[in-house]
């Protein structure tokens, strides 16, 4: 009678990233933790520059919106100024470093202004322009984002403003905490020309000219290491199934599980870590899938070994192909790398 409890509670358990939308110009997405990501999209068309605009905010009920802009080619010194339709004033700041975005606290009455705008632009201290943004969509973006957040009705509001005071929004859950069972900077072994042949049949995967092949396996803990054996590639993506060894019993071998599918899995297939990384320093593995060469699309996962299996550590995405770099977190997890 215990057992569809068990299954139940295993369910609940298991990852969920957040969804992520678009509308016209915008796309947005919030993580488990209800933190929040609004950011505007590019028409790849146009040979004006453009900037990528990213409005962040948190799922606490004391959590203000702020908009960043990371892409600025044409760096200046002194206070830049976020410009609406050309004349309206949203705000000014400086950047911090070179190499810092240009960073924004947006108060009731900025998001008001951009709620009536159509464009936004940076300008510097002369009044040159560094680049716009287009904000069709942004009003929906951002109200979409009220509502994933709790936040409808309420006082703290983007867009949806009510009575409702902020003591009433219910607390973001909490962020998972996954240990991890992985040692970090352990040592490696070579791949016997014999193991090679039972990882690559242990998976279906043949090696294929011109795609790095397997030739050592990183330690998890006690007699498990990692291979990530090579199963097909494309022009920019290069896919690989990860692959336990146990040193212990015979070379014994067993594809790796995961508690969410990676990269470009297919259902019933193994899981596919597509530009597996192993970081060695921290124990953890990641998978990048990008949608095109350009690296504005896809998703990427990083993953932290438990003893038993690889879990979620992290999620970021992005659906639309139109010039964002910077994707947009649907998942977070911590961990502590073992000493």
């Amino acid at each position: 009678m215990l057992a569809p409890y068990a299954l139940a509670a295993a369910a609940a358990m298991l990852p969920k990233p957040g969804e992520l939308k678009s509308f016209e110009d915008w796309a947005v997405g919030c993580d488990n933790a209800r933190r929040c990501t609004a950011v505007s999209l590019m028409e790849m068309e146009s040979g004006e520059n453009q900037l990528t605009v990213a409005i962040i905010r948190g799922g606490g009920r004391q959590d203000a919106p702020r908009l960043s802009i990371a892409n600025i080619e044409d760096r200046k010194s002194g206070d830049l100024s976020l410009v609406a339709d050309g004349t309206v004033v949203i705000g000014s700041a400086g950047l911090k470093s070179q190499d810092a975005p240009f960073d924004l606290d947006l108060p009731a009455d900025a998001i008001a202004k951009l709620k009536a705008a159509k464009t936004v632009e940076l300008r510097d201290a002369a009044g040159v322009s560094l680049g716009g943004a287009s904000l069709r969509g942004v009003v929906a973006a951002l109200l979409y984002m009220d509502d994933r957040q709790g936040r409808a009705k309420s006082e703290t509001a983007m867009i949806s403003l009510g009575n409702r005071p902020a003591t009433a929004l219910a607390a973001p859950p909490s962020v998972p905490f996954i240990p991890s069972r992985a040692r970090p900077n352990g040592p490696r072994f070579k791949l016997s020309a014999k193991d090679i042949a039972a990882l690559q049949a242990r998976t279906s995967c043949d090696a294929e000219p011109g795609v790095s092949d397997v030739h050592e396996a990183y330690h998890l803990n006690g007699s498990t290491w990692l291979a990530l054996v090579p199963c097909g590639s494309g022009a920019y993506n290069f896919m690989s199934v990860p692959v336990l060894v146990n040193r212990s019993i015979g070379r014994r071998m067993k594809i790796a599980s995961f508690d969410f599918a990676p990269g470009f899995t297919e259902a019933g297939g193994p899981p596919m870590l597509v530009n597996a990384d192993w970081d060695a320093a921290t124990g953890q593995l990641s998978s990048y899938a990008k949608g095109r060469g350009l690296g504005d699309c896809g998703s990427a996962e990083t993953y932290t070994w438990d003893g038993s299996k690889f879990r979620l550590l992290s999620k970021i995405a992005m659906e639309e192909c139109r010039g964002v770099i910077d994707w947009i977190p649907v998942w977070q997890a911590t961990t502590q790398t073992r000493k």
